[in-house]
């Protein structure tokens, strides 16, 4: 499953997820607090991409609830990402 790790204004990461949509247009996210969420790509394009160290607490919770199958990809590989908004 590819995930894009953002980081928030507020300086919250969070994990994007790119080709999982929720409902309406939205795609699914997942974050510490709140857990699984929806969110909008026009939101997710606002947000920074988070480095490493700032997203590696959120992966390790991930894999801790299952999600083994992760691949990081950039704002830039998450090409649907950018198809969607051009609609």
């Amino acid at each position: 499953m590819k995930v894009v790790f953002l980081k928030d204004e507020e300086g919250d990461v969070f994990a994007y997820f790119p080709f999982e949509e929720w409902c309406n247009g939205t795609m699914s996210c997942y974050a510490h607090i709140g857990q699984h969420s929806a969110c909008h790509p026009f939101y997710a394009k606002k947000c920074k991409e988070a480095k490493k160290v700032d997203f590696q607490p959120l992966l390790n919770e991930l894999i801790s609830i299952g999600y083994n199958d992760l691949e990081i990809i950039s704002k830039k590989q998450a090409k649907y990402f950018y198809d969607y908004l051009a609609q």
